[in-house]
């Protein structure tokens, strides 16, 4: 559904490719935003309902006896905290939907689950898109179709405007190589993004699954007694800051994966809304 509103959000005069590419560029990385912040609500959702449930449980430790006010008092706190958490979660979903229907005319709810994913980009496939950058991003297949017209126009009528002498010709492709290396820095930096984006996502995703076992350990403590309720109220929280630190992570990740392609122009061919076989 995304997809299929990329194609009108550009002005008509831009080339029809680099139109896509760019649209489909930034429609991407928003969709990719909302996406997160749409689990990372549900995420926050989840961890102030189960502080809740745990808060029921030792309001009636504490009628029986079995555990003490202030327990009760930092659980609230944390509760309090959870719920903070949730507010803004909601914020952030706001903003990056409003920014989506901006961009797509969309409805954020419209946004389907499950966005397709891209998978690692290996050294092969990096190589492979740092060469179709620098024919790609800096347009050089639109500047040399010009360029051959307006040659074109000048052989068959030397007083069309338009041509131009070897010295023009000496500018414009000293212009044309100075833009293949800003495209080459520009590919660069975004594949050093790249790199840094999967080691964020490991470490975070280490840290997340160290997070899920303390936090199963306090549950099982605090269930049959042994461990304090404040105490698994923080293996609750450490969980779900891990897990919406994860998300972010991955969100970031598959981001800059897409930029690499959208650098090297070709995401409309990734997402199969340019014809494989066709020229430009």
């Amino acid at each position: 559904m995304v997809f299929s509103a990329v194609r009108d959000l550009a002005p008509a005069e831009e080339p029809a490719l680099r139109r896509v590419n760019r649209i489909l560029d930034t429609v991407l990385e928003t969709s990719l935003q909302l996406d997160t912040a749409r689990q990372q609500l549900q995420n926050a959702i989840s961890t102030q309902r189960e502080l809740e449930i745990v808060l029921e449980m030792l309001a009636a430790r504490v009628e029986a006896g079995q555990a003490n006010q202030m327990d009760h008092r930092k659980v609230t706190a944390r509760l309090a905290s959870s719920r903070e958490a949730v507010t803004q979660a909601v914020g952030e979903w706001n903003r990056v939907g409003r920014r989506f229907t901006q961009l797509t005319r969309l409805l954020p709810a419209q946004l389907e689950t499950g966005l397709e994913t891209l998978g690692p980009v290996l050294t092969d496939e990096m190589d492979r898109l740092a060469l179709a950058c620098l024919s790609t991003h800096a347009d050089v297949q639109f500047s040399l179709s010009q360029r051959a017209q307006a040659w074109a126009a000048r052989r068959t009528d030397p007083a069309c405007e338009g041509g131009c002498g070897p010295e023009d010709f000496g500018a414009w492709l000293s212009n044309l190589e100075s833009t293949r290396a800003q495209a080459a820095a520009d590919f660069s930096s975004a594949r050093e993004s790249y790199l840094q984006a999967v080691l964020n996502f490991d470490r975070e995703h280490a840290c997340l699954v160290r997070a899920r076992s303390l936090r199963r350990t306090a549950d099982t403590g605090f269930r049959l007694n042994t461990r304090s309720a404040p105490d698994f109220a923080d293996a609750v929280l450490e969980e779900s800051r891990r897990n919406h630190a994860v998300l972010m992570c991955q969100s970031q990740r598959q981001a800059t994966g897409y930029h690499l392609y959208a650098l090297a122009g070709l995401l409309p061919r990734q997402f199969g809304l340019i014809d494989p076989a066709a020229g430009y």
